[in-house]
């Protein structure tokens, strides 16, 4: 008997979903109520392409196959009626406008079609190209994304289960954000490192999609590096400065993790770029001044905070900086060898008076 489909729908031979289901009815895994079934073909319609394709990966986790050759089953898009991958087992025609698949050789005409199918206009398809030119997003609510037409401002709504790729990103980094480390502090522990396990699987599954697009190397990066894995965190962040080389934040990052790891030279350079991409930012020149510090030109550093000081004279944190610079310059201080040296403080030094009578500094 023939099936009717409609929107996006995933179409598989039974004789294929037997092998592999071995005995459980296509029921079993059916993933909404407009998924249905003939003597020869099973199928399942979905109004979000992203979400066929979903549960198409699934039938392939479970061993069906879907190669250009011979493929077990395909992905129909009902608004133009192509196949994916084309197959010579699938025939498609409309009746009462509506679309229906059967298996060829099969006779019937009676047709498979949704319990709730009450009204057959009830459901347009929109392409993705007809949504971006023709509508604005308005929300997104409990997995029904609303547009607007841009014109005659009439509402359509698409339903969807599977997250976009922007989605998935800006739930991770708001974890990662959250839990950000700051150089030369302990790495995350316990329930903080737990928290940090599924962001980072979402986003190495995004970094493998889409190598190209620096903001995900960078919330790995950053991941990587507050759950104590900075070799992993140095990859990710240098991957995402070669990829988007003005980025301040990105470059930000990256600097501090170089002086983290003690490559002050790096850190150096990282942060010059940083500098040279916003050039009165006064926190990205103490980031220089402290890379120089570090890096054991003392004399650049003062030059360098006295900048950042001169853009924001009540700037408390390079105020201190240079307090320090100060005291190494002057041999107060001995010149710091790690980033948490810099970071430690120096205890005063008594006078004989304080010392012996308690009093005097």
């Amino acid at each position: 008997m023939p099936i009717q489909i409609q929107c996006t729908s995933v179409i598989i031979r039974n004789d294929a979903l037997n092998r592999v289901l071995d005995g459980v009815g296509f029921e079993a895994i059916a993933p909404n109520s407009m998924s249905y079934s003939d003597n020869f073909l099973s199928q399942a319609s979905f109004m979000s392409s992203e979400d066929a394709e979903e549960f198409a990966r699934g039938l392939e986790l479970r061993g069906l196959n879907r190669d250009q050759e011979s493929p077990e089953f395909v992905v129909v898009h009902t608004h133009d009626q192509s196949v994916e991958p084309p197959c010579d087992w699938l025939i498609l025609f409309e009746y009462e406008r509506r679309l229906i698949a059967t298996l060829r050789g099969n006779d019937s005409r009676t047709v498979i079609a949704s319990a709730n199918d009450a009204d057959t206009d009830s459901v347009r398809h929109y392409t993705a190209d007809e949504i971006e030119r023709l509508f604005e997003f308005v929300e997104r609510n409990d997995n029904i994304d609303t547009y607007r037409h841009k014109e005659t401002g009439e509402l359509v709504y698409h339903a969807r289960n599977t997250e976009t790729a922007d989605e998935v990103f800006s739930r991770a980094f708001e974890v990662v954000w959250q839990l950000r480390r700051e150089p030369g502090t302990p790495a995350l522990s316990g329930n903080q490192a737990s928290a940090l396990k599924q962001p980072v699987a979402d986003l190495q599954s995004l970094v493998a999609k889409y190598p190209d697009v620096a903001k995900t190397s960078l919330a790995l990066g950053m991941a990587w590096f507050a759950m104590g894995n900075p070799d992993a965190a140095r990859r990710q962040l240098d991957r995402a400065a070669q990829l988007d080389p003005e980025n301040a934040v990105i470059l930000k990052e990256l600097g501090g993790l170089c002086l983290h790891q003690g490559d002050f030279d790096a850190a150096v350079k990282v942060a010059i770029r940083a500098v040279a991409s916003q050039p009165e930012d006064p926190e990205l020149l103490g980031n220089l001044a402290v890379s120089q510090l570090l890096a054991g030109d003392g004399s650049k550093a003062k030059q360098t905070v006295m900048q950042a000081l001169k853009l924001a004279p009540g700037d408390a944190i390079n105020r201190n900086l240079q307090n320090m610079i100060d005291d190494v310059l002057d041999g107060r201080r001995n010149h710091p060898k790690t980033l948490l040296e810099l970071m430690t403080p120096v205890p005063k030094k008594k006078s004989l008076l304080r010392k012996w009578f308690g009093v005097g500094n």
